[in-house]
């Protein structure tokens, strides 16, 4: 599906009204790594600025755009505060963030052209190097394993002597080298791979296409050198199976990773229709981080016949508030947009997706670490009664960023909205303050830990072999 510039008026509306995107992503800074962002993407004309020209722009577009405007305390007082330190754009980003930071909002952040680039290469769901999955260490109560440098991220997913084991994206250039699942690297061009962050294991393995990378690699047969050849890399947002249950039960499972990349509807579809006549479905969105609100509103229309599906407060740059509400009828996704304090409705309409999963029972598994729009589309499943949640109360982020594309290949990320169930429930502040609140599940199931769990094997995931059973009845 296409959206920009160049659609009519409606479809312009659409897209700017849902173009939402995460930052979570390989090769960003690593305090993005595995964030719960959820962010508007806008897009105007860019000129190219002096580095004090910068950070003046980005003090100016943070108060036209900042939800609550209460947020920025002596806003006045940062306008020059740096001008005789700011020399290069590098100072104009650190001391934005500076400027961010006073906000208390953590999900305002100001990229470099190098993370912008990042950011962008994980929407298309494509970059360039060895075609590894990165997979964080996480302990037996499934939370996240730091190292002495916590800015670097979690660590890799490793074995017992700490060398990171390797999933390996099918079809990229370590597939093709004869890289398989399960893999263990002791080392990356000569340098110990031992307890090493997934920044750095990402910042290793990442280069120009065409150029070499040298791992030495240790499986059941032994050690051996593998030279791979970097490319550009396609990567999967949803993946899927058929489960039996103990009683004969065949059930659909599908593993969302994301709301991250454009094509994850059309990857829905698929999965859906890889299931032919299997009517019931498990939807796995346990540590989703959230995503593009665009391709939730895609694949909530895919579940939902006719209805509310999520209702949004965004700040109107420079001004009030604007509410908009998605909802799905027929065969349009339809948005209504209202500005607050005056008369104006706009109405814009475009096709929903193929609805698959309209007529089949659904099972939502979720914990935690489901955020943002994971949420979102939960919320929206529940409050429409179209599905039973298993497993842990989610995060609780029911606010989002505007993320603008900025002069000289940067971009800024500052909180701009609230968003909100079918049901008009707000989902919390996502640890802005003290209010976190989450969906709540229908069956409270607790991940068991021994023995270690395994997520998508039903013998070792206790929420999924409680989903199962629950579907099987």
């Amino acid at each position: 599906m296409k959206y920009g510039p160049d659609l009519p008026q409606d479809k312009r509306l659409l897209s700017r009204a849902g173009r939402l995107l995460q930052t979570i992503g390989l090769g960003f800074a690593a305090t993005f790594l595995f964030s719960v962002a959820l962010s508007l993407y806008l897009v105007f004309p860019l000129a190219s600025l002096s580095p004090v020209e910068l950070y003046h722009n980005a003090w100016e577009q943070a108060r036209a755009h900042v939800y609550d405007e209460a947020t920025l305390k002596d806003w006045d007082k940062w306008e020059h505060k740096y001008d005789g330190q700011i020399k290069t754009q590098e100072d104009a980003v650190k001391y934005i963030n500076e400027m961010l930071k006073s906000t208390g909002d953590h999900y305002a952040v100001y990229l470099d052209a190098k993370d912008t680039r990042a950011e962008r290469d994980q929407m298309r769901g494509e970059f360039a190097g060895i075609g590894i999955e990165v997979q964080p260490r996480v302990d037996d109560a499934g939370e996240l394993v730091f190292g002495a440098d916590k800015n670097k991220g979690p660590l890799m997913l490793s074995d017992k002597d700490g060398y990171p084991v390797l999933k390996v994206i099918e079809g990229g250039p370590s597939h093709k080298a004869g890289i398989k699942d399960g893999d263990v690297v002791l080392s990356i061009n000569g340098t110990t791979a031992k307890d090493i962050s997934t920044e750095d294991f990402v910042s290793k393995a990442r280069g120009k296409v065409g150029t070499e990378v040298l791992l030495r690699v240790r499986n059941d047969q032994g050690e051996r050198n593998v030279t791979i050849v970097r490319g550009m890399v396609q990567t999967k947002a949803v993946s899927s199976k058929v489960l039996t249950s103990a009683n004969g039960t065949k059930v659909g499972y599908i593993r969302l990773d994301s709301f991250i990349q454009s094509d994850t509807a059309s990857e829905m579809h698929n999965a859906l229709a890889s299931l032919g006549s299997v009517d019931k479905v498990i939807l796995d969105l346990r540590y989703n981080p959230g995503g593009d609100v665009r391709v939730c509103v895609e694949l909530m229309s895919m579940f939902i016949e006719k209805g509310i599906l999520v209702s949004t407060r965004e700040r109107d740059p420079g001004a009030g508030h604007v509410k908009q509400t998605f909802s799905v009828d027929g065969n349009e996704i339809i948005l209504t947009r209202e500005v607050e304090g005056s008369n104006r409705v706009e109405k814009a309409k475009m096709e929903r997706p193929p609805h698959l999963g309209t007529s089949k029972k659904v099972v939502i598994l979720v914990n935690g670490k489901s955020a943002s729009a994971a949420e979102m589309f939960t919320g929206a499943l529940k409050d429409n009664g179209r599905a039973v949640v298993v497993g842990e109360r989610t995060f609780g982020k029911g606010i989002g960023q505007v993320v603008m594309p900025m002069p000289n290949g940067t971009t800024m990320h500052i909180t701009s909205l609230r968003y909100f169930t079918p049901n008009g429930t707000w989902l919390g502040d996502g640890g802005n303050g003290n209010e976190k609140f989450g969906v709540e599940p229908h069956h409270e199931v607790e991940l068991k830990t021994t023995p270690k769990p395994r997520l998508g094997d039903p013998s070792r995931d206790s929420q999924l072999q409680y989903a199962l059973e629950l579907l099987s009845q």
